[in-house]
């Protein structure tokens, strides 16, 4: 890998570490793109539903043009990246009511979104798909009544 860059083996192990230095560094730079590829189109969504919009075809279009990213993210445990749950917050947070950083359903449709478009990309299913299925996680719920509670 030094000898690719045009480094010395001395400056790489400088920069990166040990291996898990190298993988912290690929990970961090593929979670990097993917956030600035999909901010993108969050910068000009201005209601909740664009902003969902936004997501499902930025991810969508990012893991598709960028598959072997995608591949080497999942394979070397990034989904569990500490960049990746940055990211995964204020996405979640643009998807809420009221942009609240709390909201379960918004987080509820960034982790499926995240951890179901590989596969759905890799199947040929159309973001335009996905996306009334996780809109339909934004709807709250009505508040229990008495007697749904005392049924349950």
């Amino acid at each position: 890998m030094a000898e690719a860059a045009g480094v010395s083996r001395a400056l790489v192990h400088a920069y990166l570490g040990d291996r898990r230095g190298l993988i912290d560094a690929v990970q961090v730079r593929i979670i990097g793109r993917l956030d600035t590829w999909v901010g993108h189109g969050l910068k000009r969504a201005t209601t909740r539903d664009a902003r969902l919009a936004a997501l499902v075809h930025g991810v969508f279009a990012y893991v598709d043009d960028e598959r072997d990213a995608w591949g080497v993210l999942a394979a070397s445990g990034g989904f569990d990246h500490p960049a990746l749950h940055g990211v995964r917050g204020r996405w979640a947070a643009a998807a809420s009511v009221d942009d609240d950083p709390a909201d379960v359903p918004a987080h509820a449709a960034v982790s499926a979104l995240l951890g179901g478009v590989g596969t759905w990309v890799n199947r040929g299913v159309e973001a335009g798909t996905v996306l009334p299925i996780l809109g339909r996680l934004l709807v709250e719920p009505p508040p229990p009544t008495t007697t749904d509670v005392a049924s349950t």
